[in-house]
């Protein structure tokens, strides 16, 4: 009995870390199996090609002062690795947070983070949570190329930067109908609008009958009217004022860069979080 108490404790004991760093956690049951296989399996990649943690969380809700200092401390407490981000996302609150710790404070800058979430937000809104967090690993990857394409400069995508163009491809994820028909609306929209323009456009130049004139010799009667005299009056003169606003650099006061914060043990993070 005591020999079997032993094995259970070593068993135990291989299996905790791997419990512990579990990388896409849904208590809140937001996702199918089929979507957290998908995901687990692009995060997997994420992090076997960039060497960089990334973790997705979604809970019911949270307790603390704030969503992020909570994210932060769940980071530690999970140990994940000394470079990484984690998204935790809450339904009660409706709140979600990226906290980033390491090398991804610098990868990941303020601007970067509001930038991915602005993207995320309306699929959060309307209830596609696996839409969501396909579309945030594809901005993660993103971002994470725009900073290697950069690295040569040490710099990240922030503000003042022009998008690199990429020049590698996506690990693909399959998407259901729904989202797909989610992501070709805007084309199918642009088009429709463009046909119907021209159709719009190719019927009023058909409706024109009559044609602009340049005087009004057609609608005067010969010798029924006589100037006597002309007079300009000055009245008044007015002064538009608009100053013009200087760029002083891409960093100094666009409060560039990414800020950060502690966690309750003393830990340095960055992170944005926003409410859905």
């Amino acid at each position: 009995m005591k020999k079997f108490l032993l094995i259970l404790l070593a068993l135990l004991c291989v299996s905790l870390p791997a419990l512990a760093s579990d990388a896409l956690v849904d208590t809140a049951d937001l996702l199918t199996a089929y979507e957290e296989q998908s995901l687990r399996e692009e995060i997997a990649a994420i992090r076997n090609e960039y060497g960089l943690d990334v973790a997705i969380v979604l809970k019911d809700s949270y307790s603390g002062s704030s969503i992020m200092r909570y994210a932060a401390d769940y980071y530690e407490a999970q140990g994940y690795g000394e470079d990484g981000l984690l998204f935790l996302l809450t339904m009660y609150e409706r709140e979600y947070t990226t906290d980033t710790h390491g090398q991804a404070i610098s990868i990941f800058t303020d601007y970067g983070l509001d930038r991915i979430h602005d993207k995320i937000t309306p699929y959060l809104s309307s209830g596609d949570y696996y839409g969501a967090m396909t579309r945030y690993l594809r901005s993660i990857r993103q971002e994470i190329e725009q900073y290697i394409q950069r690295a040569e400069n040490g710099a990240a995508y922030d503000h003042g930067y022009s998008e690199l163009p990429m020049s590698w491809s996506l690990v693909t994820v399959q998407l259901t109908p729904w989202q797909q028909m989610v992501e070709i609306a805007p084309i199918i929209l642009i088009a429709a609008f463009v046909i119907a323009l021209i159709v719009a456009l190719v019927l009023k130049g058909q409706m024109k009958s009559v044609r602009r004139q340049s005087g009004a010799s057609s609608y005067v009667r010969d010798g029924s009217f006589q100037l006597t005299r002309v007079q300009d009056i000055y009245l008044y003169t007015t002064t538009h004022r608009r100053k013009i606003e200087t760029n002083s650099g891409n960093r100094s006061g666009g409060g560039g860069g990414s800020s950060t914060f502690r966690s309750s043990s003393g830990g340095s993070f960055g992170g944005r979080s926003g409410k859905f």
